[in-house]
């Protein structure tokens, strides 16, 4: 079919597709004066997605401000926002408030179901603002429950945010006490460790040990030194005694008095050298020299044995010396050793008090950063627009109703214009009769109008039927 077909077929069948078109308008008009009018309320919020932490000022490693904004539509879109705008509007649950109020009574779930139906949250392109809007046929109820969404959005946001540092500052304040009493029972350990072992002072107390056991150490070398030199006199005046040689032995040669006896022994031996040439045996001066010398020489092996047991003595008294400062050393090595672990331990106590300390000031101070948040009622949300009751209802106008009507009338006539053409099929010109019946044209009657003369019409019969039995 041809564009010049259909308007052919458009304008034969032109009272009906202008009946239809009358029809159509008038049912848009009846149903825009009968259908109930409905307002639109919108509220605008600006959302913080990048809001810097109140406290340390750093900005928070936040998801991207698309996912940030689907989150809060949610939010705001929730049942729990639903339910604070039903408390907050005061909407009806029982009869008496409901008559009170001119509004139906229903539970709190019923009305927060109600309003959710009403809300349509659409975030504006290329923004952080979400649009909340509400409709309802009260443009004051809608303009108070778009706002009323808006508030209580605000107050959940606010409680999301808060709730969980008030629960982690309740858990970080008892954690606060029992690292407390750790601290205290660490400490008390470390204080009765150090007064169970008089530990005063680690370093200086050491430092002081260490230098007596290196006194000690020092004493102890010059005593064994000393000891060996005396048991090497007392090797050497043995040697000497058993050999006959004790003017080896230096402390002989050193003895004034054994020099002395020495030389009082060799005079007397002259003295009774010339006695016994002069006299007997038994004469009594040479019993005298020979007594004199006896005496001399006994006083000699009285001195030698003195010297002997002196030295001995000091060679034993060098051992016992030893002996006291090696015990004493070892002593003192000991009780190093043992302050070394004392140390060691008490470092470790020390360590374990320090790290408790370390936890209960890191506990504490988030503690304190929680306590602090959990008293910071800033939010990240403001109000940029307030809902105002709508001045005119939502929807189409009578303009705009009447020129729908009347594009949607035009095309509904003309498809049941065409579909009626179907149904009834005719031939609308000439063109159509030589493509359809294969027959040639060789002229056209236009159609007469009912106001014509009967005698014009039967010539024109006439003249077609002239015509037709020409062409025959």
């Amino acid at each position: 079919m041809s564009f010049t077909q259909l308007l052919t077929i458009l304008w034969a069948r032109r009272q009906f597709l202008v009946f239809t078109v009358i029809g159509v308008v008038a049912v848009a008009w009846l149903a825009w004066l009968v259908m109930p009018k409905t307002y639109v309320a919108t509220t605008s919020v600006v959302i913080n997605t990048r809001a810097d932490d109140p406290l340390t000022g750093a900005t928070p490693n936040a998801p991207s401000t698309a996912a940030i904004l689907a989150t809060q539509m949610d939010v705001i879109a929730s049942r729990a926002v639903a339910l604070k705008v039903t408390d907050m509007l005061r909407l009806p649950t029982d009869e008496a408030a409901a008559e009170a109020a001119d509004l139906p009574a229903r539970p709190r779930e019923g009305w927060a179901n109600e309003l959710l139906q009403k809300l349509t949250v659409k975030p504006v392109a290329d923004s952080s603002v979400v649009r909340i809007r509400v409709e309802d046929e009260d443009p004051k109820f809608a303009a108070d429950v778009a706002n009323g969404f808006a508030e209580a959005y605000m107050q959940t946001s606010l409680n999301l945010r808060l709730d969980p540092a008030k629960r982690q500052s309740v858990w970080f304040d008892e954690q606060l006490t029992r690292l407390r009493g750790v601290v205290e029972d660490r400490r008390q350990k470390l204080s009765e460790y150090q007064r169970t072992h008089g530990i005063v002072a680690t370093t200086e107390r050491m430092d002081v040990e260490n230098a007596r056991l290196e006194t000690l150490s020092r004493q102890l070398l010059e005593a064994q030194r000393t000891a060996q030199e005396t048991s090497a006199r007392v090797r050497q005046s043995t040697q000497a005694m058993s050999g006959d040689r004790l003017s080896e032995v230096p402390e002989v040669m050193g003895n004034a008095l054994l020099q002395n006896l020495k030389g009082d022994l060799i005079r007397a031996e002259g003295r009774l050298a010339e006695l016994s040439e002069r006299y007997g045996s038994n004469h009594p001066q040479y019993i005298a020299a020979r007594a004199e010398i006896d005496s001399i020489r006994q006083k000699m092996s009285a001195e030698i044995s003195r010297v002997r047991g002196s030295i001995e003595q000091t060679a034993q008294i060098s051992q016992r010396e030893v002996s006291d400062l090696q015990r004493a050393y070892d002593e003192q090595k000991q009780h190093i050793l043992e302050l070394t672990r004392q140390r060691d331990e008490l470092s470790v106590q020390d360590r374990e008090v320090q790290t408790a300390q370390a936890a209960y000031d890191a506990a504490l101070q988030r503690a304190s950063q929680l306590r602090l948040q959990s008293q910071f009622n800033e939010t990240s949300v403001a109000v940029l627009d307030n809902a105002l009751p709508p001045q005119s209802p939502a929807g189409m106008g009578f303009v705009t109703t009447t020129a729908l009507s009347l594009v949607f009338g035009a095309l509904l006539g003309a498809a049941l214009a065409l579909m009626l053409e179907m149904i009834d099929r005719r031939v609308r010109d000439g063109d159509e009769l030589v493509r359809v019946a294969g027959l040639e044209v060789l002229g056209e009657v236009p159609r007469l109008r009912a106001s014509f003369k009967p005698a014009r019409i039967a010539a024109a019969r006439g003249q077609r039927t002239l015509l037709e039995g020409g062409a025959a």
